[in-house]
C-alpha cells in the first residue's frame, strides 16, 4: 500500500477534517464553485493550516478518479494500519473487543458500508486480508464518509493464523453463513467476539469456516434467500451491540 491517497466529496472530507485533521496533506477545490458548504471546510482546514487549492474540474476529475467527487478532494496520509503482532496485542489490552473481520469482499461500495458500520457501533477493529482487495480506493472513503481512515484496520497476510491467534487471547470467532441452522440473535455477544462477514458471492472461505466458533445465519422470510453483505454486517454487530446494552 501507498502511504498517500486520494479521497472526495463533501462529507468524507468534512468528517475526516473534524475527526483526524493531521491526516490531510492539501485540500482541492474545484475553481469558481459556490457551494456553501465549502465554507465549513475552508474553515477548518485554515484552522489547521492545511493548504487549499482551487483547479479546473477536469484535474479535480483526474485526481478523485471520478467526476462524481462534488467538486472536491484531498491528498492524505494513510493512517498507520495493524499486522497480525500489533493487532493482537492491542486488542489484548481491551476489556470486551468486538472485531470486524470482512473476508474476501472485493466490492469496494460493500466494503466503505462496512467501514462506516463499524465506525458508527464502535467496532474496536476491522480486518482484512491483503491481497483481497486495496484500501487505497478513493470509493471506500466516499462511501464510508470517512469511516475507512478513521477506523483501526488490521491487514493480515495469513487470515487462518490469525484467527487462531485471536482465539488464544480469548476473541470467539462467529462467522455468518446462509446455510448455518443457528440464528444470529441466538449467540451470546456479551463476551470478546469477532464476526466474519463473507464476500458478495461466496460467504466465508473454506479454511475462514473451519476456524469459527459459531456459524450464524439471518432468517429469511421472503423470496430473496439473502442479504447485501453491507446490511448483514450492520445486523450482526448492532445485535452484539443490543446485547451489550450499549443502544
Amino acid at each position: 500500500m501507498t502511504d498517500q491517497s486520494y479521497i472526495y466529496g463533501i462529507n468524507t472530507i468534512l468528517d475526516t477534517l473534524k475527526y483526524d485533521p493531521g491526516l490531510f496533506i492539501e485540500i482541492y477545490m474545484k475553481e469558481n464553485s459556490d457551494n456553501k458548504r465549502f465554507k465549513e471546510i475552508i474553515f477548518l482546514a485554515t484552522e489547521k493550516n492545511i493548504p487549499i487549492r482551487k483547479i479546473p474540474k477536469p484535474k479535480l476529475d483526474k485526481l478523485a478518479s471520478t467526476a462524481k467527487n462534488q467538486g472536491l478532494a484531498a491528498l492524505i496520509r494513510h493512517k498507520d494500519k495493524y499486522d497480525s503482532k500489533s493487532a493482537i496485542k492491542y486488542l489484548d489490552s481491551l476489556d470486551n473487543p468486538l472485531v470486524l473481520i470482512l473476508d474476501g469482499l472485493e466490492d469496494p461500495r460493500n466494503i466503505g458500508a462496512c467501514y462506516r458500520t463499524a465506525n458508527s457501533s464502535g467496532v474496536d477493529m476491522v480486518v482484512i486480508p491483503k491481497n483481497r482487495v486495496s484500501l487505497d480506493s478513493p470509493v471506500i472513503s466516499k462511501v464510508s464518509s470517512g469511516a475507512s481512515e478513521l477506523t483501526n484496520t488490521a491487514y493480515i497476510s495469513n487470515l487462518s493464523s490469525f484467527i487462531k491467534d485471536l482465539k488464544n487471547i480469548g476473541i470467539w470467532i462467529c462467522g455468518s453463513s446462509d446455510t448455518a441452522m443457528t440464528n444470529y440473535n441466538e449467540i451470546d455477544f456479551n463476551q470478546p467476539i469477532a464476526i466474519v462477514i463473507g464476500s458478495e458471492g461466496k460467504g466465508i472461505r473454506y479454511l475462514t469456516e473451519k476456524n469459527c466458533d459459531y456459524l450464524v445465519s439471518i432468517p429469511m422470510r421472503g423470496q430473496v434467500d439473502s442479504l447485501n453483505v453491507s446490511v448483514a454486517c450492520g445486523i450482526f454487530v448492532y445485535e452484539v451491540l443490543r446485547q451489550r446494552q450499549d443502544i
